[in-house]
């Protein structure tokens, strides 16, 4: 009797470790590296816009200045540029293009949320760092019922740990475009 509830034990184990639904479940050893991670960008090779930003905010000290490194293909010859923020608080940089723009913002703090409707889908990534992404279509900007993944703009908060402050993204051009981005951010040395 004994064996037999060790062997269904060891089943239940398995299924939830699988997911429940014959799939692995990412464990940490699974889970992407995070993209910042890598070797950060000298100071000098930072587009002077991001230093700027960056450089007047207070939050300057417990926020780094995480940016894209370029928009790719879709905004080939896009222009960094930056706008101050309400009394200089943080940092709020640009990357525009005629095709779109990706924005990302250091101002708020890690318990920041993002909007969403709650007749859109919502996503989640993790990577290895233990860094967390959230993201959705951004209701301010989409008219209800229009949804399209591929070319709503979206919003995502990222938190990284050992930052004080949520990191708001967005992207004029769709989920798959701001998880591209995702890959293209690197942080300031």
């Amino acid at each position: 009797m004994i064996a037999v509830v060790i062997v269904a034990a060891a089943v239940a184990v398995l299924v939830v470790a699988r997911g429940g639904d014959g799939q692995e479940a990412p464990g940490i050893g699974d889970l992407p590296a995070a993209p910042w991670r890598a070797t950060p960008v000298a100071r000098s090779a930072v587009p002077p816009a991001y230093v700027t930003a960056w450089g007047r905010a207070r939050n300057r000290t417990t926020c780094a200045l995480l940016f894209p490194l370029d928009g790719g293909p879709a905004l080939a010859g896009a222009e960094a540029t930056e706008e101050r923020t309400p009394s200089d608080n943080g940092w709020d940089i640009f990357l525009t293009s005629r095709a779109g723009s990706v924005e990302v913002l250091g101002l708020f703090d890690r318990s920041t949320q993002g909007d969403r409707s709650p007749d859109t889908p919502s996503y989640t990534k993790t990577w290895a760092d233990g860094s967390v992404a959230k993201y959705a279509v951004d209701v301010g900007n989409a008219a209800p019922g229009t949804f399209d993944p591929n070319s709503s703009p979206f919003e995502a908060v990222l938190t990284v740990p050992g930052q004080t402050c949520a990191y708001r993204i967005y992207d004029s051009l769709g989920r798959e475009h701001l998880e591209f981005v995702f890959d293209r951010l690197r942080l300031m040395a």
